[in-house]
């Protein structure tokens, strides 16, 4: 990949390998061409360090001494092998797709604490398989964990040179005007991200080619690649029943799962099977329901209730077999499969506001009773403790009718949504039996949602 495709986990990358002091093994998790290996390759080009590559899916001579526990001894051999120096300060040992070799994991915790000063990373692409097995366990305290996922649509402007549209996007204040020839660009380029997507190889075909039909054939081999993978998956399910969830996954985006829904012929248990391990090679993220009565959200999951979400909006696309040349001239994607493009843009944007040493989950809110039931799409704690409501609508209008029944019931002062209308706040009223409620309502385009946790701190 060409280094104007450069992602912003290298800057992390950076901090990482300058702390001054205690630096801890970095394992990067994420799934199968999401672009770790490159990442990690430009990062040592960019710092001139010498990388020291090993792909873990290959046999080694050194094998056996990984289980011995000693790290000096393993570098040494690693060095006799390659017939290469292992020097801190200068190089890098990568261990790459690691679930081939789980046994890493448990060495990792010994690099750092008998050769604290030498840079070693370690990725897998499923390693959530290795450690969901009793023998294998994340050495905690010793490692330092970054998840990774597709492109964001910040990255993704900058890959394809779009500056005056990063300009816009980073500068834009609460209550500033946007021309509108400028917004109809950003809406224009929030449609390209969603044809093209996020996908490493995808962006940097679009780059070179600017043709949908080149990024339609990767996006194409990366969705095989994802099926072929089922083979290598641990468990007892049917590797047929994996093919039906997955392909059955885009009818799902936005909706609470219903097993039967999927396929009524097979148990919900062994659907839910399937679905489990679709999540841990990180091809769906699930998004769980929460009571929302508090910070932090996790508290109040509810694992049964959840919906879907797509690793990435150009695969979902692909997949709901849309023509990509036909998608452009269609004026609002989010129109199309009922807003689950939307919601899935949306949704996609905000597991990058997650810190990545953190495990990235999203939330929702649901009320499921008859005559006044209610779903809000997403839920968003902000760094003062605030539970923020998300709405994601098509167009440029719709109900708020859920996003006040939250405010209602948990007391909430601001709520936010998105849509393909102008940027406005402005304040909603209602009657309710306890009285009339109001609150602040921040109304965005898509293209800003990476920017929300500036807008609430100055809201």
């Amino acid at each position: 990949m060409e280094n104007s495709l450069r992602r912003l986990c290298l800057e992390d990358f950076s901090r990482w390998f300058n702390q001054p002091s205690g630096r801890k093994p970095l394992l990067i998790r994420g799934a199968r061409q999401i672009g770790k290996t490159t990442a990690v390759r430009l990062f040592a080009e960019e710092l001139n360090l010498h990388l020291v590559e090993l792909n873990m899916e290959k046999t080694w001579q050194f094998e056996p001494l990984i289980t011995a526990k000693n790290p000096g001894k393993l570098v040494e051999a690693i060095e006799f092998e390659l017939n290469t120096d292992i020097k801190s300060g200068s190089s890098i040992l990568f261990f790459d797709e690691i679930q081939a070799t789980p046994a890493i994991l448990s060495l990792l915790r010994y690099f750092y604490e008998e050769m604290p000063g030498l840079a070693v990373i370690a990725t897998g692409s499923l390693l959530e398989f290795s450690l969901s097995e009793p023998e294998f366990s994340l050495p905690v305290g010793r490692i330092e964990l970054y998840h990774m996922g597709p492109f964001s649509f910040e990255e993704f402007l900058a890959a394809l040179g779009h500056q005056k549209a990063l300009n816009l996007i980073n500068n834009y204040s609460i209550g500033d005007a946007i021309p509108e020839p400028f917004h109809r660009k950003m809406n224009q380029l929030v449609k390209l991200y969603s044809i093209v997507g996020g996908m490493p190889e995808a962006v940097a075909v679009f780059h070179k080619t600017s043709n949908f039909k080149d990024v339609e054939r990767v996006k194409s081999g990366i969705l095989e690649t994802f099926v072929l993978d089922f083979n290598k998956y641990k468990g007892k399910a049917d590797i047929r029943l994996l093919r039906k969830v997955f392909e059955s996954l885009p009818l799902h985006i936005g909706r609470k799962v219903i097993y039967s829904h999927i396929d009524s012929n097979y148990r919900s248990r062994d659907l839910s099977l399937a679905v489990n391990q679709l999540g841990l090679a990180k091809v769906l993220t699930r998004v769980f329901h929460s009571s929302a009565n508090g910070i932090p959200l996790a508290a109040e999951k509810n694992e049964r209730f959840f919906k879907p979400l797509h690793l990435d909006i150009g695969l979902l696309l692909s997949q709901l077999n849309i023509n990509p040349i036909e998608a452009e001239y269609i004026d609002d994607l989010n129109l199309i499969n009922q807003g689950a493009l939307g919601e899935q843009f949306i949704g996609q944007q905000l597991l990058h506001l997650i810190p990545a040493f953190r495990n990235p989950e999203l939330y929702y809110w649901i009320r499921e009773k008859k005559e006044s039931s209610a779903e809000v799409d997403y839920l968003h704690a902000d760094g003062t403790g605030r539970i923020i409501p998300i709405e994601v609508k098509s167009g440029k209008t719709g109900s708020l009718r859920s996003l006040q029944s939250f405010v209602t019931e948990k007391g909430s002062a601001l709520a936010i949504r998105f849509n393909a209308d102008f940027p406005s706040i402005f304040t909603e009223e209602r009657d309710t039996p306890r009285g009339r409620v109001s609150f602040k309502l921040l109304s965005l385009p898509h293209y800003l949602v990476g920017r929300i946790d500036t807008y609430l701190k100055s809201l």
